[in-house]
């Protein structure tokens, strides 16, 4: 639980948050300069009409990140008039307030949508000894996070603006018990604004486009204060802009073939590094950082995934991509597939390349390396789904990944830079179970992962068992009860824990629950309990803190509202 970041790792590979996309209603929201999506509350969840997962690599339609997986938001749409408020309040000063109001008038084609969030948390207690003592008792601990969410819609057209703006310590990025360093007064402030202009046509029977204008700024803005020590306060300021265009046509002339296809345009203002700036002492705030160096680069990309159906229930698809950047050259991404389909049972098998280009942070961090070549990721997969009825599914994977040209930090006496270096494997199986009727809900599933460099030492930071289980059943009428556990087994840590003199995580489990009453169809309460049982469990760090004590019990009420609905 670092204040400035939460690091999320997908299909075995540990890294800064840069091998996953993270899109809002298809657009990306990850960092543009460095790459990486910022974990946290800034994500107005109340929002959400869905939540769709690609695990593994899908560079082919996306291009470069998209090596470990994608998450993509999908925000609700002004389909209807309605309207709803909300508030909820916990220990460690937790607060979250949402509002949302969408109209849609189905006679002219006009909809909008507008939604807003704020959450005010301490998070946790990491003071002295809840903390393995890397912060004193003086440590400030918060994150205060807001979005906005804008949707207009006229037909065929659609407008949409995500504004997400994250304020929180970075005290827990460095220990201080011992240092120079103090763990009150920072403050990392970032915004992400995200606009786009969609528009969706059937142009015939057989031919669909769907064209994309938008435009993407990540600045960490220039009031930030990245540390404190015992004689200054340092300033940091880090703008970044992309705008871009993207086009896609889906064409399906018939039953035995069909083919998606697109090109992207983007243009990029990244800062070459931030700009520091410093104080006489630590009360007294930095001076205003000016404006950095700026790369201006470009990126050219196309893509086709045709598919066709060989026999009645075989089908193939295949994909490649090609990318054209002033930063990193050119790559060819290809990949294929093979999927056959009974009635209540499919069998697939694929093969993907993905890859995560340099970006002018990875050039310039440390002492800096202009020889960066891109990480490289080839995956082949086999799956299995299968249904029962309506109410049950069952999905089962098993894939190998292997990751070439690996970034990793080489310290030399002047410095560090990043060099590629280290290829990293994984042999993985994951396990999907899922159960609904009308009154309950259950899901089931469970990862195996096997990761490890080329000498076969086991990669830092990966359990190899993780699993998590969520039930869903009413108590007595208008309540019911959500019941969710989650397991990780025990991890390799970078670096010896100075508490337990071992290079080991232990394995936790933990459990969470919400209570729901819906007296009406206007009115919501919810009992939010997290970590319920209060157990002490630990992330692993490759910062100067040995480990990160992760939150203890913490118990939320919840109040909803929907104040117009037809």
């Amino acid at each position: 639980m670092m204040s400035q970041n939460s690091y999320i790792f997908q299909r075995g590979i540990p890294n800064q948050n840069n091998l996953t996309l993270i899109l809002i209603n298809g657009v990306q929201v990850n960092e543009i300069n460095s790459g990486g999506f910022y974990g946290g509350g800034q994500y107005n969840l109340s929002n959400v009409e869905r939540i769709e997962v690609v695990y593994g690599p899908a560079s082919v339609a996306y291009g470069t990140n998209a090596v470990s997986g994608i998450i993509n938001i999908i925000t609700k749409k002004p389909d209807k008039s309605l309207g709803k408020i909300s508030a909820l309040y916990g220990n460690f000063n937790t607060t979250n307030g949402n509002v949302m109001y969408s109209h849609n008038n189905k006679e002219n084609g006009l909809g909008f949508l507008v939604s807003a969030m704020f959450k005010s948390s301490e998070k946790a207690n990491l003071k002295g000894v809840a903390g393995d003592y890397n912060w004193t008792s003086l440590l400030d601990n918060y994150e205060n996070d807001c979005s906005f969410d804008l949707v207009l819609r006229y037909k065929n057209l659609t407008f949409g603006t995500n504004y997400m703006n994250k304020q929180s310590s970075t005290a827990t990025t460095r220990k201080t018990v011992g240092t120079y360093y103090k763990d009150f007064g920072s403050l990392w402030n970032i915004q992400f604004i995200n606009n786009y202009l969609k528009y969706d046509k059937a142009l015939n029977s057989k031919l669909h486009l769907s064209a994309n204008l938008y435009n993407r700024n990540a600045t960490v803005l220039k009031n930030s204060v990245y540390y404190v020590t015992d004689t200054s306060q340092v300033g940091y300021y880090r703008p970044n802009n992309l705008t871009g265009m993207e086009g896609v046509l889906r064409y399906n002339p018939n039953n035995i073939i069909s083919a998606t296809g697109g090109v992207l345009f983007e243009y990029e203002q990244l800062a070459n590094g931030p700009t520091l700036t410093y104080s006489n002492s630590c009360n007294v705030a930095p001076p205003t950082p000016e404006k950095p160096p700026m790369h201006n680069n470009y990126l050219v990309s196309a893509f086709i995934e045709p598919e066709l159906v060989l026999l009645t229930n075989l089908v193939l698809s295949g994909g490649i991509r090609f990318d054209q950047s002033s930063i990193y050259q050119q790559v060819f991404t290809p990949s294929t597939g093979l999927k056959y389909n009974l009635k209540n049972i499919s069998f697939g098998l694929l093969y993907a390349e993905a890859f995560r280009a340099p970006k002018p942070w990875d050039y310039t961090d440390g002492l800096g390396n202009k020889l960066l070549i891109p990480e490289e990721m080839n995956s082949v997969e086999a799956n299995i789904t299968a249904f029962a009825g309506n109410n049950f599914k069952f999905d089962f994977s098993m894939y190998r990944n292997s990751l070439k040209n690996g970034f990793v930090k080489e310290y030399t006496d002047e410095g560090y830079r990043w060099i590629n270096s280290n290829e990293f494997r994984t042999l993985g199986a994951e396990l999907f179970l899922r159960y609904s009727n009308r009154f309950f809900q259950a899901l089931f599933n469970y990862s195996y992962t096997n990761s490890t460099d080329e000498t076969g030492e086991t990669l830092p930071e990966i359990s190899k068992h993780c699993a998590n289980a969520m039930v869903t059943v009413p108590i007595v009428k208008k309540i019911k009860i959500n019941l969710r556990a989650n397991y990780a087994g025990k991890r390799k840590n970078p670096k010896t824990i100075a508490a337990t003199n071992s290079d080991y995580i232990d394995p936790y489990l933990v459990f969470n629950s919400t209570i729901t009453w819906k007296p009406n169809s206007a009115l919501t309460l919810q009992l939010i309990g997290k970590n319920i049982f209060n157990s002490e469990y630990y992330h692993t760090s490759n910062k100067t803190p040995d480990r990160y004590r992760q939150a203890q019990r913490t118990i939320m009420l919840k109040v909803g509202y929907s104040f117009y609905n037809n």
